[in-house]
């Protein structure tokens, strides 16, 4: 779990393989990091492809949108090695052309530990290890083992094409992160259930608190300040900064409230609903399941 007292940025790219969680350098590369998050946050990064992949070595994409066209970039950035950050085992580092301060939006995800890529010397100055995966490390080995070939595009060739497209479906910083706090995983007649969500890293704004119960016949009950209601409707409006943890709901166990339960919690974007999950801040979502007996 990343720390309330971790002001480094966190970053969750969306696959049609399943979701990889970066945590960037902003300390160490911040010109690096600053120039991924424009592209991030633009959104340039939607429905673009992994377009290479060479197994036992990295996965690389954020250039190619899934026809193979190549995306209009900014202007290329300096490059930040020789700054003590390796290309080990899930580093995140920027793609280049041969000369060194040339990379723009492509970047690549180390499946091995390659030390060669790393500076060297004036002459060989390597690739720009700006991050570090810190979940979602078996997506990226699930992408790394696909099938490959040359395809022809228009610029030439591309080589080391996964046969299967994977996509990058979107590029989300991860805004804030909420976790349950203290809850058991059985509860009995006459137990107190005490449901408590705390931070785990710093937020930068106000965003909006969603909190909901998946029951056993696939009911969804959201919490609201009112108590429970079947109609979509958040917990909390625009969280203010300075509030980082927050308390649910306590109930005593009635008799005859027996199965299996499932709570969620999600920040969402402020004043926006919950039915275009790809474009919210899902990969927040704190998720927990209990279990009340007689």
């Amino acid at each position: 779990m990343v720390s309330l007292a971790n002001d480094q940025s966190i970053v969750d790219i969306q696959t049609n393989r399943g979701l990889i969680t970066v945590q960037l350098t902003d300390d160490i590369t911040p010109t690096t990091v600053n120039n991924f998050l424009s592209y991030v946050d633009e959104g340039f990064y939607e429905n673009t492809l992994f377009h290479r992949v060479v197994d036992k070595f990295v996965i690389q994409g954020g250039g190619y949108n899934t026809d193979f066209t190549l995306k209009e970039v900014h202007p290329p950035i300096i490059l930040e090695t020789n700054v003590g950050l390796s290309n080990i085992r899930g580093s995140i580092a920027m793609a280049r052309r041969t000369p060194p301060n040339t990379a723009s939006s492509q970047f690549f995800i180390n499946t091995v530990d390659n030390s060669r890529l790393d500076y060297q010397s004036f002459s060989m100055p390597g690739y720009a290890v700006f991050g570090q995966v810190i979940q979602g490390m078996d997506i990226v080995d699930t992408i790394s083992a696909e099938t490959t070939a040359d395809v022809a595009i228009t610029a030439g060739l591309l080589r080391n094409v996964p046969q299967t497209p994977v996509i990058i479906e979107a590029v989300r910083r991860r805004e804030g992160q909420l976790s349950f706090a203290g809850l058991q995983a059985t509860y009995s007649v006459g137990d107190i259930i005490s449901v408590n969500l705390e931070e785990t890293i710093n937020r930068q704004k106000a965003l909006d608190l969603w909190v909901a119960v998946l029951i056993e016949d696939g009911s969804l009950l959201f919490v609201n300040e009112s108590g429970f209601s079947l109609l979509p409707s958040a917990f909390m409006t625009a969280v203010p900064v300075d509030k980082t943890t927050h308390s649910i709901f306590k109930l005593s166990i009635p008799q005859g409230l027996t199965g299996h339960f499932t709570l969620f919690a999600i920040f969402n974007s402020p004043s926006v609903g919950i039915d275009d999950l790809n474009h919210s801040l899902r990969s927040n979502i704190a998720e927990i399941s209990i279990d009340l007996i007689q």
